[in-house]
């Protein structure tokens, strides 16, 4: 059975007629198949609702290009930033987790939901945060500029400082 089609005829701004001209989308050639694509991408993203899965491949798919064209300079000048790739690695996690969202399957009356949503996005935090310290172990971290994490770090291991004497106060046997 073939799908009846409906003519639309529609006024864009020039700048958006020069930005579906450049648009490459794979056997997209006329701006019709190339608003055909972009509406059916729309339709998957609200069909497949806030499912982690899609979310984190929305993510990922939104900062590929940035990655390649990091990986292609790091390439060139021989460079690699362990923050930066860390970075892109932990963070698409997090916005998926949070554009999911707590309770797809439903509210509880107790919150409990809530209490593991906000459970799984510490958990995601702190793991990003586990992989910056990491790279603060020695003097020089693996990055671009190797005195970047310490010269930012000074405020974390204060706060760190102050967090380590309030657990010792609290209890002493420690």
């Amino acid at each position: 059975m073939s799908v009846k089609t409906i003519q639309l005829s529609v006024r864009i701004s020039e700048e958006d007629a020069e930005f579906l001209a450049d648009f490459e989308v794979a056997g997209a050639q006329t701006p019709s198949e190339k608003l055909r694509h972009l509406i059916a991408e729309a339709r998957q993203r609200r069909d497949q609702g806030r499912s982690y899965e899609a979310a984190l491949g929305l993510v990922r798919d939104l900062l590929e290009p940035v990655a390649q064209t990091l990986r292609a300079r790091e390439l060139v000048t021989r460079q690699r930033s362990e923050m930066i790739s860390d970075t892109l690695y932990w963070l698409p996690d997090l916005v998926a987790f949070l554009i999911a969202g707590p309770g797809a399957t439903g509210v509880n009356a107790d919150g409990r939901e809530l209490v593991e949503f906000e459970a799984g996005v510490a958990h995601r935090i702190f793991r990003f945060t586990d992989a910056m310290l990491r790279l603060a172990v020695t003097s020089k971290a693996p990055c671009y500029n190797p005195d970047v994490v310490a010269a930012h770090m000074g405020g974390t291991l204060e706060l760190a400082k102050l967090i380590l004497e309030q657990s010792r106060k609290a209890s002493p046997s420690a």
